[in-house]
């Protein structure tokens, strides 16, 4: 009976601690403004999460299922975006995502185009929320 019990807690507690791991690792925005998840060509899936305050990116959010080069230009893709106005974020593409990685092997090159697509569309979301909504007066 204890070994029963024992083998439950401890069942309990490995979940409980993938649960919080992944929760804590994977970060997250409540109610963003913007969203987009994409999966490329390579079949790597990017999502980014925007939150804005005073027309600024105030939070940002990423995932991917995708290799560690995939994962470095989605998180330097939100870390840029961070303080930016939407027209900023515009001005960010593959060039400036592969410097902020530390380079990029030329065949990896499709990840940071990849991380800039998810970016933009997920300002585009803004944007079409904004100006659909409560933003415009002729919507």
């Amino acid at each position: 009976m204890f070994i029963i019990l024992g083998g439950i807690g401890i069942l309990t507690a490995i979940v409980l601690l993938w649960f919080l791991l992944t929760y804590w690792l994977n970060p997250h925005v409540e109610a963003p403004d913007g969203k987009a998840c994409i999966t490329g060509s390579c079949g790597d899936t990017m999502e980014i999460s925007l939150k804005f305050h005073n027309e600024c990116v105030k939070e940002t959010a990423y995932w991917t299922n995708g290799c560690a080069y995939s994962l470095n230009c989605i998180c330097a893709a939100a870390s840029l975006a961070k303080g930016k106005t939407p027209d900023e974020i515009l001005e960010i593409d593959p060039e400036l995502i592969q410097k902020s990685v530390g380079g990029l092997p030329r065949d990896q090159m499709h990840c940071a185009r990849l991380s800039v697509e998810t970016l933009h569309a997920a300002l585009d979301n803004y944007m079409q929320n904004t100006m659909g909504g409560k933003g415009d007066p002729k919507a």
